[in-house]
């Protein structure tokens, strides 16, 4: 059994844990009344950037994060077409950094009962 990540999965960036972070998805696939997070799952910052503040010489900067490619997600089962990310899957920020999973709210599922 594999798990899956939920709508309500809390993320983080590495290099600014203090930055919240929202999901917005492509998809309504849903299991046991969970949206399920596909590699269509996309991400918004809110919160200061110490990176960007660094390069702005210690002026507070607001998190620009710009959504890469997901990375590290499940090969194998897919909904509407797009893989599911797991506890493991991560993508980076173009500022250096790297947004994980903080807290995974996850759905198991069986193998062969993906949508």
């Amino acid at each position: 059994m594999a798990d899956f990540l939920t709508e309500r999965t809390q993320f983080f960036c590495a290099a600014a844990p203090a930055v919240q972070f929202s999901i917005s998805m492509s998809g309504n696939v849903t299991h046991k009344g969970s949206k399920v997070l596909t590699t269509a799952a996309k991400l918004s910052g809110k919160g200061i950037c110490p990176i960007l503040t660094a390069m702005a010489q210690g002026t507070p900067q607001p998190c620009k994060f710009k959504q890469t490619a997901w990375l590290n997600f499940d090969l194998q089962c897919k909904a509407e077409s797009k893989n599911l990310l797991t506890a493991n899957s991560f993508c980076n920020c173009p500022v250096g950094s790297v947004i994980k999973v903080r807290l995974a709210m996850a759905q198991g599922f069986k193998q062969g009962s993906i949508f």
